[in-house]
């Protein structure tokens, strides 16, 4: 497929970071299992539920949008990426037209950051063209150009972007075909982001200076703007965020916190900003909302005990829901999309012992149809349970968690301790590529929700992972002694694996227990917080992640790996993309000239085209084989 690179190739410099990526890429028959990507993602329905766009990836390892034609017809490639480029998004913008979103990493300095452009193209792959960056008056250095703010369900030809600025955002309403811009509301000076009520209307936006936070409502389409909300960016306790309207277009509904947990509310405002309690959980965090159909209403709120859960408001789609639940009894059951007249489906299977499989329902007949496996090299493969258990911390709280075992196990095992990225995140019971492949590999895995992690309320966050290090690391400390307690972990055969903050929580560990593990992988982790606040202060909303790392010795010195290099005592894998976004390549560079100058024992590999999820394939491959040959040596396996 052709593609026209047009502005974004004048943004993506053509200098590299220097990278010392492997000369020969390695791969083992168990890591290609699963270091291969899905045969699909992103996948959504056609209006008319008869079709389905998807994102694939090329053998090549670039990345391309499909539509296949669901029960007869002909599937077409759309559009496809190249090295520079993937797709990273595509939706329906009406029966015959996608849009798509392409992310490319440009750097500035050698730090490296997305930018983002909008194509469209018929679903049979013709009429292809760049949309908004080679449009007069539109700012061509603008970051991310494919932000769609409204679809215009009841308007084939037009969809609602956030149109860049030189000092803040405005709207536009951008023709799908012919790419002419209309401005719906000028830019103004620090805004980044604008909410509609679904129908066109511009009803929300934020504004950001370097002191605060400020959302300003128009409480009705034609009325005028006012205040909403404001925040200073030192206030972190601050929850407030809007999600969007109801269906009413009277109602706003947002997050905040009620008795300490994220709980979703709703403001009539028809009546005076009115505050309703949508929903909120006694024990968890509300995780999010599930909006389906032409105008997305609202269906569902979702929360996380053990499993995704969700309660629902809308009563047709809970019956669907608990129809297909007695159909894959013991799996996690997710309906991603609805068609516009509500009689077809799309619907994700999962669990930890099934990779994900998507299906097609149809509500006239009660039929679902299998569209496909979404990792189909898995079939033959038994993947291990995943258990979810609870260990006491050394103060006695209990700590949730989830134990994966090799399948056929049989007495105390090798094992990895495995704490999630985030540290704002969780882990909770689904397929889990790493841990699978961990537990195939003959390694039990255990993977905490130590606090600081996401979903359990503020008490539980604490101050966060980096301020709060010294609590998150005795929590995953008390899993290692939980796993040799339980004869699970052989006790002279147990290391330490993270990927992202995960990576930094791995190297604590071993800082601060060095006799317990045998090795340490951090993969794309955090050495340095103190540089990584500094770092954040270059983009929106640095200041405040700078506050969330704090700036107290406790934290830059003693929670710091960098700065206890000297302390490590076990073979060190690193691992890192060069195009890292989230946690810029220097961190594991500069931390493993450190390893070296102490004359400790460090690997580093660098993936040159990589990004903080380490694919393609190839690259993701590679990893897991050299994750297995690492821990097998130092485990004496």
């Amino acid at each position: 497929m052709r593609f026209s690179v047009l502005i974004l190739a004048a943004l993506v410099s053509s200098a590299a970071v220097s990278a010392d990526e492997p000369a020969q890429l390695k791969s083992t028959p168990l890591a290609k299992e699963f270091g291969t990507s899905p045969v699909m993602w992103g996948v959504q329905l056609s209006p008319d539920g008869t079709k389905i766009s998807a994102i694939q990836m090329h053998p090549s390892g670039n990345t391309l949008a499909r539509v296949v034609a669901l029960g007869g017809g002909s599937d077409a490639v759309v559009l496809s990426g190249n090295v520079t480029f993937t797709v990273a998004w595509c939706d329906w913008a009406n029966a015959e037209r996608l849009l798509c979103g392409l992310r490319a990493a440009a750097h500035n300095g050698g730090t490296y950051y997305n930018v983002s452009r909008l194509v469209a193209a018929k679903i049979d792959g013709t009429e292809m063209k760049e949309l908004v960056s080679n449009r007069l008056g539109v700012d061509a250095r603008a970051q991310f150009l494919d932000q769609v703010i409204d679809w215009l369900p009841d308007d084939d030809e037009h969809v609602l972007i956030l149109l860049p600025g030189d000092r803040g955002n405005g709207i536009a309403r951008l023709n799908v075909y012919t790419g002419s811009l209309d401005n719906v509301e000028q830019s103004i000076p620090g805004v980044l982001a604008w909410i509609t009520d679904g129908y066109g209307a511009a009803r929300l936006y934020l504004n950001v200076s370097p002191r605060d936070r400020r959302w300003m409502l128009r409480p009705s389409p034609d009325g005028d703007w006012e205040m909403l909300h404001r925040a200073e960016f030192t206030e972190l306790d601050d929850s407030f965020s809007p999600l969007g309207f109801a269906e009413s277009r009277n109602e706003l509904l947002f997050f905040d916190r009620q008795d300490g947990r994220t709980a979703l509310f709703a403001y009539d405002l028809a009546n005076n900003r009115q505050r309703r309690l949508v929903y909120a959980n006694p024990t968890f965090d509300v995780a999010g909302v599930q909006a389906l159909g032409k105008h997305r209403r609202l269906v569902a709120a979702t929360y996380v005990d053990d499993v995704p859960q969700q309660v629902f408001f809308d009563v047709r789609i809970e019956s669907i829901h608990r129809a297909l639940t007695a159909v894959f009894p013991g799996k996690n059951v997710n309906i991603i999309d609805e068609s516009e007249d509500q009689r077809f489906y799309l619907v994700f299977v999962t669990s930890p012992t099934d990779a994900g499989t998507y299906y097609r329902f149809d509500a006239m007949t009660n039929r679902v149809a299998k569209i496909t496996a979404a990792y189909p090299q898995l079939a033959n493969r038994e993947l291990a349970p995943m258990k979810p258990v609870r260990y006491k911390a050394d103060d006695g709280v209990e700590i949730p968690a989830y134990l994966t075992v090799p399948v056929n196990r049989s007495g105390p095992v090798p094992a990895v301790v495995l704490p999630h990225g985030g540290p704002s995140a969780r882990d909770y019971w689904d397929y889990d590529f790493l841990s699978q492949f961990l537990a195939a590999s003959g390694y039990a895995v255990l993977q905490a929700n130590y606090r600081g992690s996401d979903g359990y309320g503020k008490e539980w966050a604490g101050a966060g992972g980096f301020r709060g290090w010294r609590r998150a690391m005795a929590d995953i400390a008390a899993g290692t002694e939980y796993l040799i307690a339980e004869g699970i972990a052989d006790p002279e055969k147990i290391c330490m694996v993270g990927w992202s903050y995960g990576g930094y929580a791995a190297l604590m560990s071993v800082i601060e227990d060095p006799e317990r593990y045998r090795c340490v992988v951090s993969i794309a982790g955090v050495t340095d917080p103190k540089q990584l606040g500094l770092n954040s202060l270059r983009f929106v909303g640095g200041r405040a992640a700078q506050e969330f790392i704090g700036d107290e010795d406790d934290v830059l010195k003693k929670g710091s790996p960098i700065k206890r290099v000297d302390e490590i005592k076990v073979p060190v894998l690193l691992v890192h993309g060069v195009e890292d976004a989230n946690v810029p390549l220097v961190q594991s560079v500069t931390f493993a000239k450190a390893l070296e100058r102490a004359g400790r024992d460090v690997q580093l590999i660098e993936y040159d085209s990589a990004q903080h999820s380490i694919v393609p394939e190839r690259y993701r491959t590679d990893l897991l084989a050299r994750l297995g040959e690492f821990l097998d040596e130092h485990t004496h396996r």
